[in-house]
Order: C-alpha cells, then structure tokens, then sequence
C-alpha cells in the first residue's frame, strides 16, 4: 500500500513577518471569551476527517465555516471569506509552512468574533490568507486512522469536497481548556478558570510557546535505543508523527528505504520541492504511553521549527486529549473503545 506525506503542520505559518508585527491588542481584542447562559462548559460536535478535526465556526455572524482545529497555527480565516465579510486586512508578508509557493499573509486590523455552539472568543490576533493550496491538499488524499494514504480507495476523488475556510488555532485553546473526545466526536470546552480534572488520565508537561505547544518525549527506531526529543504537538498534522532533518541527521535515523515511498510534503504552498519518506518508527513513547509502529514521516525538507519533530493526529486520535495551556499540561485517557 503507498503511503504519502502529508503533513498539515504546514497550516502553521512560521514566517518571521508573524514575530515582525509587534501585535498591540487594544482592551475590546482580548479576553473576550465567554459561555451562553451562564454555563461553565459546552459540548461542540465536530468532524474528523484524514485524522484533521473539523469544526463549524461563524465569523461575525456569517455563515457557518469549516475550520480545521489546530494546536500548532495562529487562528486564520481563508483570504476570500474575510473579504466577503467585509474584515479590513492589512498585508504582513508571506506564510512560512510547507509548499513551494507561500500565499500572501494579511493581519485582521477589525476585532473579530467566532462564534461555536453555546461558547464565543473575539481572537486577539487573527491572520487571513488563501488557503485554496491547502484545500486542494485536504481533497488529494485520503488518509487512514494510522497515517497512510489509501491509494486504492478512490472514493475521495468521487465524493464531495472538503472546503478549508480557516484555523481554529491558538487563541482558542488561550482562553479555555479543550478536551477532543475523539470517540464521540465532541470537543468539550470548559471554563479554565473552574477546571477540575477527575478522570484517571496521565499528564503530559506543555511547553508553551508564542503560536506552538512542545512536549518531550522519546522514539525507538529499531535496533536502536530510545532517543529523546522535543516534538511539536500538532492536532494539524495526518501522520503520527514527523522526524525533522537536523534531528535524523544528528541520530542517523533515516532507516533502510527499501519498501518506502518517498512524496513531497503538502501545504499552505502546495507540494513541498524537497520530498518526505513514508515509514515506521518501532514505538513512540508519550509519557507512560506506548504507540507502536507508529506511522511516521522522515522529512528531508530544511525545518522552519527548532522541534526535533511532530507529534499529529495519528497518535492523537488514539486518546482522549485534553489540552489545559493554563495549568501548562496535556492529559492523556487511552480510548476504551480501541483494542490494542
């Protein structure tokens, strides 16, 4: 079976221009989030679809859009939308993700207000740009609960088509503690403030970054030892996780290709030049939690993150997730409706 590289991490611009702006979030911008009728929590359906979690979001009243939910990406609102909206934009530079032709980036100068069942945030820095490359990415493939590209199923190129018309990203989790009940398909969005955790779930330290969140942990490739890195987590990203140049150089990681398929990456510019090996790490050690023969990414591509890798949805999905940034932590439950 062939298996692609397809990694959505590139719907995290990490262009310079985003740390050149110098955002001032005037008082009306920030902290504005709150529940409907006084509630502390709310249950939000979503999608998931390539192992991407797709949420219905109106814009300043608009329609409902499709937002793909992602923990390693600022909030962005494709270009077309927010001018048909009417937002005022303003022109920062280019997007710095994976593709050979980075779309044009615009700052949202208007405060904004997204809208989710029973819950509401004005994010205090919202980006637009053309995400018709990424679309067209979502519609190329077609990606099982493990990371590979299902070749022979065609049923993607026949069906009807996946619109990208933004990010839900950082500022969301900002303001509230997110739990992705993966089985259900619910994000639970609670009151951070109020939280209590009383499950029976492991935690995970977070370092929090400015637009990313990291988190230690450990790979066996085989017949070698465990190796420790620093991994981006990244609920945009289909595989389970992705191993940066510098990092498989460093540990010689890039096993045997033989039986491999090699892609180039895709995202916000479409095909990446450089291309990515498609494989298997002997496990991935999160916490106390082991994924083995976890479906992973050799990228070949110079990195646009200091992370030695990425930890995606494939490896996500295998849990109840639960991201709390104000208490700095990930809590893990292993789903009970998963055999082993």
């Amino acid at each position: 079976m062939n298996k692609r590289a397809i990694n959505f991490w590139l719907l995290s611009p990490l262009s310079t221009c985003f740390v050149l702006v110098c955002f001032f979030c005037p008082p009306v911008f920030c902290n504005d989030a709150h529940f409907s009728s006084g509630k502390t929590a709310v249950a939000v359906p979503f999608e998931l679809d390539d192992n991407l979690i797709y949420v219905r979001v109106s814009v300043n009243g608009s329609r409902p859009l499709s937002l793909i939910l992602d923990t390693g990406a600022h909030s962005i609102i494709h270009a077309r939308h927010a001018r048909t909206i009417g937002l005022k934009l303003k022109m920062i530079g280019k997007a710095g993700g994976a593709g050979a032709n980075q779309p044009d980036v615009y700052l949202v100068t208007d405060k904004v207000s997204f809208s989710l069942p029973g819950v509401a945030l004005s994010p205090p820095l919202l980006l637009a740009m053309s995400l018709d490359a990424a679309e067209s990415c979502v519609n190329e493939f077609n990606i099982d609960e493990e990371g590979r590209d299902i070749a022979s199923d065609k049923s993607k190129q026949s069906g009807a088509k996946r619109d990208v018309d933004g990010i839900l990203g950082k500022q969301f989790f900002d303001q509230f503690v997110v739990e992705i009940d993966y089985a259900r398909r619910l994000l639970n969005v609670y009151d951070r403030s109020s939280y209590k955790y009383a499950g029976s779930g492991k935690d995970i330290p977070l370092e929090i970054g400015e637009q990313h969140i990291f988190a230690r942990a450990q790979i066996k490739a085989r017949g070698r030892a465990l190796l420790t890195g620093r991994f981006l987590l990244d609920t945009g990203s289909v595989q389970a996780v992705s191993l940066m140049k510098p990092f498989m150089n460093e540990h010689r990681l890039l096993p045997s290709t033989e039986g491999m398929t090699s892609f180039p990456a895709c995202g916000l510019g479409g095909h990446e030049k450089e291309r990515s090996w498609i494989g298997t790490l002997e496990a991935l050690q999160l916490g106390e939690f082991k994924i083995d023969a976890p479906v992973t990414e050799f990228r070949l591509a110079d990195p646009n993150t200091d992370a030695d890798g990425i930890i995606g949805g494939a490896a996500f999905r295998r849990f109840k997730v639960i991201f709390d940034y104000s208490r700095r932590r990930m809590i893990l439950e292993p789903r009970s409706d998963l055999t082993k």
